[in-house]
């Protein structure tokens, strides 16, 4: 009579368990929880590495229409500084910047013409992403590290600008404006032999030139850059 009973007691404790779904839905996120976690730091680092290239490409577009207007022997010093007002110092937090003035020039471009190059490269840490099986592209210390990269290519080329305005002044400032809400040079240009200065309102010129280059009222600029 006790054995039947017993059986009884566990056949219905079995039948109770079976259809108790209490700590089901603990039991499914545990599974995937892990699933989840790593979905969310692959989408997290993605995003830090789009966000990250596209400042990368900002400072390479300015780097290296800078090594172009200033198609001098230092134009590498010219683009590494602009880099560096982007947040990207050559050497440091693990960025490279490179400057060349013999890059090969984009389809297109006038025979001839000296085309300028600035890459950046940058070194990031793994986090999440190594959850999903990414080994990334080199390891330092024994840590896995992502390598980003970003250039740009600029044509140095000569455009004819008619002058409006030219200051003849080789010192001090040639030309100077106040204010100047009125003034409308659209179509022309504007040039100083030596320093100018624009305080206000800008010329509306399609170039402001100065030798200088204190000229603040350059709407455009000579070399054109390709990312």
């Amino acid at each position: 009579m006790s054995d039947r009973l017993s059986f009884s007691m566990i056949a219905t404790a079995v039948l109770r368990l079976r259809k108790d779904q209490r700590g089901g839905v603990a039991i499914v996120a545990g599974l995937l929880f892990p699933v989840l976690l790593a979905g969310l730091g692959l989408g997290f680092e993605i995003s830090n590495w789009y966000l990250r290239s596209r400042a990368m490409q900002n400072a390479a577009d300015a780097a290296v229409m800078a090594a172009a207007s200033n198609g001098e022997d230092n134009f590498n010093v010219e683009a590494t500084a602009v880099a560096a007002h982007y947040g990207f110092v050559d050497g440091a937090s693990n960025v490279s910047v490179a400057a060349s003035n013999n890059a090969p020039c984009p389809e297109g471009a006038e025979v001839n013409s000296s085309c300028y190059s600035v890459s950046i490269s940058s070194i990031v840490p793994l986090y999440l992403s190594q959850l999903l099986g990414f080994v990334g592209d080199l390891k330092s210390n024994g840590v896995a590290q992502k390598l980003l990269t970003s250039a740009a290519v600029a044509v140095q080329t000569t455009i004819q600008q008619p002058l409006c305005l030219l200051t003849l002044s080789k010192s001090g400032t040639g030309l100077r404006t106040n204010g100047a809400p009125n003034s409308d040079f659209n179509g022309c240009s504007v040039m100083s032999n030596s320093k100018a200065t624009c305080n206000g309102s800008d010329l509306k010129a399609n170039y402001g030139l100065a030798a200088s280059r204190m000229m603040a009222v350059a709407l455009k600029r000579n070399p054109t850059s390709h990312p």
